[in-house]
């Protein structure tokens, strides 16, 4: 009850924290889009401004203009939409402003205005307050979404309604807004930031992809890129995503192992850096000559763990360009190649941004290969994307234990539970084993001074029912009480009537040890000395825990165990599930950090927690005196189970006494069955200390049944306690960016 109340208390810790964060969360990026919203309002504000200043220096640039108020008039109808939808309406008035910019370059005039300096400063402070609250929009919209999509939080999520945020996606700080101050200010900061931009700028002419798919299902793929420089620059920079999640959220890793670089035009192997930032592997190639010219690279990388294998077909399904690029890509193309005589070939493309099932790419098989090329070029963003299917036995599967082990690889908290086990082995072999057990001969009688719920809690460590309804039997054949069976009679015959029990106090002075006290006092306490069994439905099971502390502290009294066996379960229970939320929660909010997702977690905590429940059955440990004492309950045990073999039925042979003494230990045993079949013919007379309808006509095999009935009637009836009232009964495919591959690059 403890360790439930202890794991609720820790659950509601949980859900009140998640709770708070969320909101957190959430207010916190009320609070950066109003930012990004006083800003652009005052851009909206200001394009009057801007018209005004430039009709008077530049009145015939009408068209600029229009297109400009044009633009404005769109971003305020956009006003009221969420941050995507603005972002797409902003775009076009950043690039309107741009070109009034460009007009401005030819007035000398709007450029000798004296304010210059001191506006200067002014629009700078402005531009890097716009940006830094850009980016901490964005950040905090993605601790938001990662947040409410992450697992257990998700739960939380999903009961308050929480649904992902958009991310307000312009980037270029030129497309910021400006504050309400003198046009020439504006014009001036925007003509230096395009001024830049057309002094240094890159593109990607061509983009070419040949793919071979390998007989063992790996994947070498060369990449031809065409870069067109403007200025002085490094090189480029490829990155492609390696870590992804599978459709069951646990990782799955892309094998990528880069085989170089070279110059098309000289053949010259390029000097290559490499890197993992978050998700991705980063190659950074420099590129002599890369100013104001065109320069050709091939890059050339092997990929494990690429493809796809279904029940009926296997699939390569790869993002040949990335869709990360910052510059459109002219021309994109690829070649798919398969090993010779592949059947069942189907193929298809994906284009666009991320998410989009657009299917402009033109898409022929020709024998073993597949082409793809697009035939206009990709924008900002864009990627392609190609599916190739065959049938199956084209390449080789990878085997069972080869998924096993990438998946544990790529999923590498899945192996804590091996350290938690080692661990609990380790404890287990110092603290929680017995000593070693000699070989087990039959005893023929019980060890000294214990009684039969101490012999049954001795042997499986648990003070179980059998144990205290054999106490009660024992009490009876010891003359504490006497044991009444009643028949009730059937309606009409027909329906109804069973057996029931009434018990007797019989008053005797005989000394008794704690637990047999207990069980007294619990059946007659507050009552007369006749009770009806079924009078201790639901009020005897609260007499239980003092029964079990009564047997276990008996035990360790007498020196049979070190400690108390329950505690030390309890305690152990308690660390499987400190162990399991440990790793399940604690790995949640630090998944992150590792780059993974909570999954892996999750299940690593849930696998602990049941080794070390496991492990928990097994720690308690008895000393030297219970090892021995163990030994002989185990001899006497098998001499009861078999005392109807004829080389042990001669202990019996004359000797009827034996039945009501054995009796209570044969039921904690649980082999009354066995043991009563023995006494056929030996034990004629019914007992004493039991009386009812079924001993007529005595038999000592019925008897035993009797017993059996008793012991199971008496269990359920003392253990059975109230239910806890309950509430009120009312109430409540493929796309573009997707597969392997993948990313984008740039240039540095």
């Amino acid at each position: 009850m403890g360790i439930v109340l202890v794991l609720g208390v820790v659950v509601v810790g949980w859900v009140i924290y998640t709770f708070n964060r969320l909101i957190q969360l959430r207010q916190l990026g009320d609070n950066a889009w109003s930012d990004i919203d006083v800003q652009l309002k005052r851009r909206h504000d200001l394009i009057p401004n801007v018209v005004a200043v430039v009709q008077g220096h530049a009145g015939y640039e009408r068209g600029t203009l229009e297109a400009l108020v044009a633009a404005r008039g769109r971003a305020l109808q956009a006003t009221n939409s969420g941050p995507a939808t603005r972002a797409r309406e902003e775009d076009p008035l950043a690039g309107a402003l741009q070109r009034v910019v460009v007009v401005a370059e030819a007035y000398p005039e709007l450029k000798a205005a004296a304010s210059f300096a001191g506006l200067q400063t002014t629009l700078t402070d402005v531009e890097d307050h716009l940006q830094n609250a850009r980016r901490y929009y964005n950040a905090v919209v993605r601790d938001f979404n990662t947040a409410i999509a992450q697992f257990p939080a998700g739960i939380v999520a999903g009961l308050m309604r929480l649904h992902p945020r958009e991310f307000f996606g312009l980037d270029d700080p030129s497309e910021r807004a400006v504050p309400k101050v003198p046009i020439v200010l504006l014009l001036i900061a925007l003509s230096a930031s395009a001024l830049t931009a057309q002094e240094r700028s890159y593109s990607i002419q061509r983009f070419h992809a040949q793919i071979r798919v390998n007989k063992d299902a790996s994947i070498d793929v060369t990449e031809t890129i065409t870069a067109r420089f403007v200025g002085s620059w490094n090189g480029l920079y490829r990155t492609i995503p390696v870590e992804y999640r599978t459709a069951q959220g646990l990782n799955w890793t892309l094998g990528v192992a880069f085989l170089g670089a070279q110059d098309v035009s000289t053949g010259q192997t390029l000097r290559t850096e490499t890197s993992r930032p978050r998700h991705y592997v980063k190659y950074k190639i420099w590129i002599p000559g890369a100013a104001n010219a065109d320069r050709t690279i091939v890059l050339r990388y092997h990929a494990t763990n690429g493809l796809r294998f279904f029940d009926e077909h296997d699939e390569l399904y790869w993002n040949v360009t990335g869709d990360e690029w910052e510059v459109p890509i002219q021309v994109a193309t690829a070649e798919i190649e398969l090993p010779p005589g592949t059947t069942g070939m189907r193929a298809t493309a994906f284009n666009g941004v991320y998410g989009s099932t657009a299917r402009d790419a033109s898409v022929a098989i020709t024998r073993n290969s597949v082409r793809v090329a697009m035939p206009q070029p990709l924008g900002y963003h864009e990627g392609l994307t190609a599916v190739v299917g065959w049938d199956k036995g084209m390449v080789v599967e990878p085997s069972a234990a080869a998924r096993a082990v990438g998946t544990v690889s790529s999923n590498w908290p899945l192996l804590l539970p091996i350290p938690v086990f080692l661990l609990a082995f380790w404890s287990w072999w110092r603290r929680g084993r017995d000593p070693r057990r000699r070989p087990i001969a039959v005893q023929y009688e019980p060890p000294a001074n214990v009684s039969p719920a101490e012999a049954g809690t001795l042997l499986d460590n648990s003070a179980d029912m059998r144990d205290i309804t054999a106490t009660m039997i024992d009490l009876a054949v010891r003359g504490q009480l006497r044991i009444e069976e009643r028949q009730n009679p059937k309606l009409f015959g027909l329906f109804g009537g069973g057996t029931e029990y009434a018990l007797h106090r019989l008053k005797l002075g005989d000394r008794l040890a704690p637990h047999e006290s207990a069980v007294l006092s619990g059946i007659f306490s507050g009552r007369k000395d006749l009770v009806d069994l079924s009078q201790l439905k639901d009020e005897f099971y609260t007499s239980l825990p003092g029964i079990r502390n009564a047997i276990f502290d008996g035990l360790k009294g007498r020196g049979f165990y070190r400690d108390r066996p329950d505690k030390v379960k309890q305690n152990w229970n308690g660390i499987a599930i400190g162990v399991g939320l440990l790793i399940g929660v604690g790995g949640t909010f630090l998944s992150g950090g590792f780059q993974l997702t909570a999954v892996p977690f999750v299940i690593a905590g849930i696998l602990s927690a049941i080794v070390v429940f496991i492990f928990a059955q097994v720690m308690p440990a008895r000393t030297e005196a219970g090892a021995r004492a163990l030994e002989h309950v185990l001899g006497f045990e098998e001499f009861l189970r078999r005392v109807e073999s004829d080389n042990l039925k001669r202990i019996i042979v004359g000797h009827p006494e034996l039945f009501d003494k054995y009796l209570p230990f044969a039921m904690a045993f649980g082999v009354e069955r066995q043991f009563a079949r023995a006494f056929e013919g030996i034990y004629t007379q019914p007992p004493q200390w039991y009386v009812g309808p079924s001993l007529v006509n005595f038999n000592v095999t019925h008897f035993s049944s009797s017993m059996s009935h008793l012991g199971t009637v008496a269990s359920t009836t003392m253990s059975s306690s109230p239910r806890s009232s309950s509430g009120s009964g009312f109430g409540g495919g493929g796309s573009s960016g997707g597969g392997g591959g993948g990313g984008g690059g740039g240039a540095f």
